[in-house]
């Protein structure tokens, strides 16, 4: 990840996890951690997932993507709720053997 939000997010999961959050709590702590941009553009959110811009606008045209506010016909953002609440959509919990 070359992008400061992007880094920011992973430091901020690191620090979260070390703390011992996992899953939903832990993105339920990232929507109210103020150390995050309150808004991230395409480009974070592309280097945040690990797959390119083009992807992230893909998956914003066909509905598939976080919620997102268009600011003008090339500007679009994505608030931290929207984006803890589109992670939280994609949790997938591995039940333990029994």
């Amino acid at each position: 990840m070359d992008n400061t939000a992007a880094r920011a997010f992973s430091a901020r999961i690191a620090y979260w996890t070390s703390q011992g959050l996992s899953g939903p709590g832990l993105y339920e702590r990232l929507a109210t951690d103020d150390e995050l941009p309150a808004v991230f553009d395409s480009e974070d959110l592309a280097a945040i997932f690990g797959i390119s811009p083009l992807s992230v606008k893909k998956a914003r045209h066909r509905g598939s993507g976080p919620n997102f506010m268009r600011l003008s016909a090339k500007a679009v953002r994505y608030s931290r709720p929207d984006l803890r609440a589109y992670l939280a959509s994609k949790y997938v919990r591995v039940q333990e053997a029994a």
